[in-house]
């Protein structure tokens, strides 16, 4: 039972540094290459505003999920090496592939907003960075859990 605990913690913290760290590219992305203006309200510039204050909650976010992050990561990657009956635990194989699926709809929801965004005439420099700052992330990770289903899949065929 240990495990599955240790196994949804590694997960929760996945999640909060790759979202947080996506989102501090962003925001870098929108400092350093600054949006089109379009004449009205833009979130970016409103964002912008508040742009060290949401730089320090990114900050914040990430100095605390990415050590528990990788404690839990290395923690778990040990004692699997060690008991290979640990790649069977349940919560582990949902885990993987709810992050599997998360990611994959996150890259799919990127490339309609980029070919839309094309087809309208409105791709941007920034709005490419922004694309593939996103899809940069989640295709690493999407990448790494898709080889551990095919190294489980190696081991227990």
């Amino acid at each position: 039972m240990w495990d599955v605990f240790e196994h949804i913690l590694l997960f929760i913290s996945l999640y909060v540094f790759a979202t947080t760290f996506t989102l501090l590219l962003h925001t870098f992305v929108n400092k350093w290459v600054p949006p089109v203006s379009t004449g009205y309200t833009n979130l970016y510039s409103i964002a912008n505003t508040y742009s060290s204050t949401i730089i320090r909650g990114y900050l914040s976010a990430i100095i605390v999920s990415y050590p528990l992050f990788l404690f839990l990561f290395l923690r778990i990657t040990k004692n699997t090496l060690a008991n290979h009956d640990l790649r069977k635990i349940r919560a582990r194989k949902i885990m993987i592939y709810l992050t599997l699926v998360i990611t994959f709809i996150i890259s799919l929801i990127n490339f309609i907003s980029i070919v839309y965004n094309f087809l309208s005439g409105n791709v941007s420099f920034n709005f490419l960075l922004h694309f593939f700052t996103t899809f940069g992330v989640s295709s690493l990770i999407f990448l790494y859990y898709l080889n551990q289903v095919k190294e489980d899949r190696q081991i227990y065929a």
